[in-house]
């Protein structure tokens, strides 16, 4: 009968919407703030960031010999277009997102595409999924239905081993046993041996393009 009804409306140029279809047309329902369980009071705030300086400030300064970014920003839409891509992606490859990871990272001279930013941390983000009831980063673009791609292992194609994701896997870089220095050595050539055979560098699930402060421009 619905598909009837379909057929006799698109003679006359109409659509018959799916309900997800309706909904997406609702206009979004105003939340209340009681009902967002992150929202930091300013005592909150407050404290983490005089911690933060009291503790990380002043020896990262002792360090680096300047003072290191503090402020990552990324534009709301771009952010928001990210989100809805992966949602996208997971749902046709069955993939059920749980979360989004923010992840330290310092930009070199070879990957970033401002100058000023060099040797500046900087933040970027990957979804992540529930794998045998662990939380782990998930490479959405590189999996398909039925093969869920980490994005520990493909970080681990490219010749980096990521510690993060369970307290099993978190070992210190000075606790590393020869044999495993060995083995991300290899790791590398293989990757640079695979990046001289690609004509192109190969995307990851990962989203960045955002700007930090410090450093601040130059007046």
């Amino acid at each position: 009968m619905k598909k009837i009804l379909q057929a006799i409306l698109g003679i006359f140029g109409f659509k018959v919407l799916t309900k997800k279809e309706y909904k997406a047309l609702l206009p979004a329902k105003p939340i209340d703030p009681a009902e967002l369980e992150t929202l930091l009071t300013y005592e909150e705030v407050v404290d983490m960031l005089q911690n933060y300086d009291e503790t990380r400030l002043k020896p990262l300064i002792d360090i680096l010999g300047f003072e290191d970014s503090r402020i990552t920003t990324f534009d709301f839409r771009e952010l928001k277009k990210y989100m809805a891509f992966m949602e996208h992606q997971a749902e046709e490859k069955g993939i059920r997102l749980k979360g989004i990871s923010f992840i330290k990272g310092v930009y070199s001279g070879k990957v970033s595409k401002n100058e000023n930013f060099i040797e500046y941390e900087n933040l970027f983000y990957v979804p992540t999924t529930m794998v045998n009831n662990e939380e782990v980063l998930v490479d959405v673009i590189n999996s398909k239905k039925g093969e869920l791609v980490t994005f520990k292992r493909m970080l681990a194609e490219f010749g980096y081993e990521w510690r993060y994701d369970n307290i099993k896997n978190f070992k210190l870089k000075a606790n590393l046993q020869i044999e495993q220095l060995q083995k991300v050595e290899s790791q590398v050539l293989k990757s640079m041996v695979m990046m001289r055979e690609s004509e192109q560098l190969k995307l990851s699930s990962a989203g960045n393009m955002g700007t930090i402060a410090p450093p601040l421009p130059s007046k």
